[in-house]
């Protein structure tokens, strides 16, 4: 399951590209944008598989926004073939996802979401904030 739609990619897009890509892929489009999703996918759900169980059942925007990025650079090195031009959602998106494993923090799942929903997106490692306070780790 994806985090992002084809639309939040779309947007992504100068609307240059936007508009080129739109007119090559024609009928095309929907399909080709998913199967460059779907690796986008892959990849933030192996990034953040380091620190978090995934699949996320509904993720934070902050994830949908780094696997945005990620499928639009994988788009439009697909398709121009000229990555340097989009690079930086790239290196944004990995980047984000980076930070994310570093703070370690259940926030990375969408607030929505009731306690029981939490049972497959929850923080692998770190330390619950209720038990483990900053006065209780002063005395070690």
């Amino acid at each position: 399951m994806a985090y992002c739609s084809v639309d939040d990619v779309l947007h992504e897009f100068t609307p240059t590209l936007r508009k080129n890509i739109e007119r090559d892929y024609g009928e095309n489009l929907q399909a080709v944008l998913e199967g460059h999703i779907m690796k986008a996918n892959a990849f933030v759900n192996a990034s953040l598989a380091r620190s978090y169980s995934v699949p996320l059942k509904r993720a934070a925007n902050v994830v949908i926004s780094a696997e945005c990025k990620i499928a639009a650079y994988f788009a439009a090195i697909a398709y121009s073939e000229k990555d340097e031009v989009v690079k930086d959602k790239y290196e944004t998106g990995n980047m984000i996802l980076d930070f994310l494993v570093e703070a370690n923090k259940p926030s990375l799942v969408d607030e929505g979401l009731n306690e029981s929903e939490l049972d497959d997106s929850h923080v692998l490692y770190g330390s619950d904030e209720k038990i483990f306070t900053d006065e209780e780790l002063a005395l070690w």
